[in-house]
């Protein structure tokens, strides 16, 4: 499973008693024209069998016959004609005339004959050379060839079982990050009319090339992609096996659940990974969900109290944040629900700024204001149908005599509304008699009540507000701006209705903010699953930015403080997070402020703050080009959309595999590329399965 990072895995090539390329591969032909990126090698039907074929995409490597140990690597691209061609097709077709097709026409040819016909072109692209340093015994690899000849001497081989090996596996460069792990995820197929006798190779993940990088999972549904990224995942988890400290945080959104519990398919889930290494779930692993499930016991509801805890009498900066943290993630989640709204009276709700003003601490009029604030926004939750926390609201402090006297009815005698304001003014005194106790329900009377004392021009309160200012020693209005936006909410009876749909996030006994919760898991170096499977797609994409705009800032942060003393430490702090069905989340890739979203920076940005970000996705196009520009890791299955293709044609040497991408469709046949590979290497992964027992820990 391991293998040393500070030495190329072919180091040893050399060390094996008495191997030779030249004699343990097969010899298939000669190098018959070459350039600096191609080579046409001339191959006889004869050689072609023996060696078992010769698929398209395969490794070959040419050499001289006798030399040093180095060696050309060389790609199969297609079949091409030597210019012998247009000769033996006539040959070919006096054969085919000579049998009428009853017998195979080669027969009528002649031996001599028949080898001629026999040779023909194949098309090769140089990869690069393999080569040994002059002060060592050690291979290099160049992505280029420093020479070529007009007559070559270079004779070609398919490659044996311990040179492919080799070669797929050879490590090219690193992530600089000092962990030593290689881990089998598949094996070498390079067709899929791929006999069970072809000459084969494993296939070893260097699990830190996805570390601070951006790695892709293209292909269609059920072509594999869930699978590889479970084997992934599972490998980086894994590595804490070796060594406990290299616990490497892993954030999966797992949008149809198949990653968070466990199915027919793929046995035990991923979120029972600990399980293969003996752990207890509590510090591995920890799974999150807007409902429970009956297979996951252990599951976090991921709910918020949209009310908050009620904020101290006494101020003190700490409690009061502590107060508000699950208050102003609500606010930030309805904000996103009204996003598109219109009328006057919700966007003047959704717009005010409920953060806690800087001077709160010294002045205790914006206290005062401050808090009034918060309790209409909390009222018009209740009044939008959320269900209130246990602890019981209070008005003290919030509303004087002066205010309860000019809603009465005497003050009010032109106005068409006076009994409502009469009935606030009565429900307000009470509780003032009652030591500012108070219901949600009584509240949401006093806070319409008010919203239409203000707006009423035959109400008293145009004659309150002036006498309050010439009394006031700050000669501010009673109801400041912030207030005054916040009740619009209530000039119709159904506007606080409008951001109802919060209720699905919303739990009155939740205790923290899950996405503060899943960064503190983080933290710990877990492997953090958020169940998206119940959640309609707008509500999960709100959560996962909410999720990512927390990660981002706290890795954002750390990044800062480490900056001060030095860097970040190569081997803590790193962070991979996994987003299935990525066109769901990411902004579209023509999006006018797609380079400001969370998902653009963390992907841009993330690399310097120990971010590596994994995405899936069957729209390649989806993707905005900023981000596949920087993707160092791909694993590319069955695209059978032709722009889809184009789309990765322009990546790396993925041209070469374009047709086979759009014909191929068996799941788990993909082309990988990683960041300590120099070319891309045909791969048939292995099925995901953990190997734990019956048990539940």
């Amino acid at each position: 499973m391991t293998s040393p990072k500070d030495s190329n895995i072919l180091d040893h090539l050399a060390d094996d008693v008495g191997y030779s390329f030249r004699t343990q591969s097969d010899k298939v032909g000669a190098v018959y024209t070459m350039s600096y990126d191609r080579a046409i090698v001339a191959i006889y039907d004869f050689d072609r069998e023996q060696a078992g074929g010769l698929p398209k995409g395969g490794f070959l490597i040419a050499a001289k016959e006798k030399g040093d140990e180095g060696f050309i690597l060389l790609r199969i691209m297609k079949e091409t004609r030597l210019p012998n061609a247009a000769d033996n097709d006539q040959i070919r077709q006096q054969g085919v005339e000579s049998t009428a097709n009853e017998t195979p026409w080669a027969g009528a040819l002649d031996t001599w004959i028949r080898d001629q016909v026999a040779l023909h072109g194949i098309e090769c692209r140089i990869l690069g050379t393999f080569f040994k340093d002059s002060n060592d015994e050690k291979y290099n690899y160049a992505e280029d060839t420093d020479n070529y000849y007009s007559v070559p001497e270079l004779m070609v081989w398919k490659p044996d079982a311990t040179t492919l090996d080799r070669i797929v596996n050879y490590h090219h460069r690193d992530n600089d990050i000092p962990i030593e792990a290689h881990r089998k995820v598949g094996r070498t197929r390079f067709a899929a009319a791929e006999k069970d006798t072809a000459i084969k190779a494993d296939i070893l993940l260097d699990p830190t090339d996805l570390l601070k990088r951006r790695t892709v999972y293209l292909g269609m549904s059920r072509s594999g992609k869930s699978n590889a990224m479970k084997i992934t995942a599972e490998g980086i988890y894994r590595l804490r096996e070796e060594e406990p400290d290299n616990r490497i945080a892993q954030l999966i959104f797992d949008p149809n659940g198949e990653y968070a519990q466990d199915n027919p398919q793929d046995g035990p889930g991923l979120h029972r990974v600990h399980e293969t290494l003996n752990l207890e779930r509590g510090g591995e692993v920890e799974t999150y969900g807007l409902f429970s499930v009956p297979s996951d016991t252990k599951r976090k509801i991921m709910k918020i109290n949209f009310f908050g805890d009620p904020l101290p009498m006494d101020w003190d900066t700490s409690i009061v944040d502590t107060s508000l943290d699950q208050m102003l993630a609500g606010r930030e989640i309805i904000r996103n629900i009204m996003e598109h709204e219109t009328a006057r009276y919700t966007t003047a709700f959704r717009d005010v700024d409920l953060s806690v003003p800087p001077t709160a601490k010294e002045d205790i009029g914006v206290r005062v204001r401050y808090r009034r604030a918060v309790l209409a926004h909390q009222t018009a939750l209740a009044a939008a149908g959320l269900n209130p926390p246990s602890w019981e609201p209070s008005i003290n402090g919030l509303f004087g005599k002066l205010i309860i006297d000019a809603m009465k009815t005497e003050r009010n005698s032109n106005s068409d509304n006076a009994v409502t304001y009469n009935e606030a003014a009565v429900v307000l005194e009470r509780s003032k008699n009652n030591h500012g106790t108070i219901s949600w329900a009584q509240l949401e009377v006093v806070f319409r009540a008010l919203d239409q004392f203000i707006r009423d021009r035959k109400s008293y309160y145009q004659s309150f507000e002036a006498s309050y200012i010439a009394g006031s020693q700050s000669g501010e209005n009673w109801v400041d701006p912030r207030l005054r936006n916040l009740l619009r909410i209530f000039e119709y009876q159904n506007g606080p209705r409008s951001f109802l749909s919060a209720q699905d996030q919303h739990d009155p006994d939740s205790s923290k903010d899950f996405a503060e919760a899943v960064v503190e898991d983080l933290k710990k170096g877990k492997l953090v699953i958020v169940d998206q499977s119940t959640g309609d797609p707008e509500q999960n994409r709100r959560a996962a930015e909410r999720i990512m705009w927390r990660v981002f800032n706290t890795q954002q942060d750390k990044f800062r403080e480490a900056a001060t003393k030095g860097g970040l430490n190569a081997t803590e702090g790193h962070i991979l997070v996994y987003v299935e069905e990525a066109h769901n989340l990411l902004p579209k890739a023509n999006a006018s402020d797609n380079l400001r979203t969370v998902w653009a920076r963390s992907a841009k940005e993330g690399s310097k703050m120990n971010i590596g970000m994994v995405l899936a996705t069957q729209a390649p196009s989806s993707i905005m080009p900023e981000i596949l520009s920087e993707t160092d890791n791909w694993i590319i299955a069955y695209l059978n959309s032709e722009n889809e293709r184009r789309v990765i044609a322009g990546y790396m040497d993925f041209g070469d595999f374009i047709e086979q991408i759009g014909k191929v469709s068996e799941p788990g046949f993909v082309r990988l590329r990683t960041l300590s590979r120099a070319y891309t290497i045909p791969v048939q992964f292995d099925r995901f399965w953990l190997n734990i027992d019956s048990r539940t820990t």
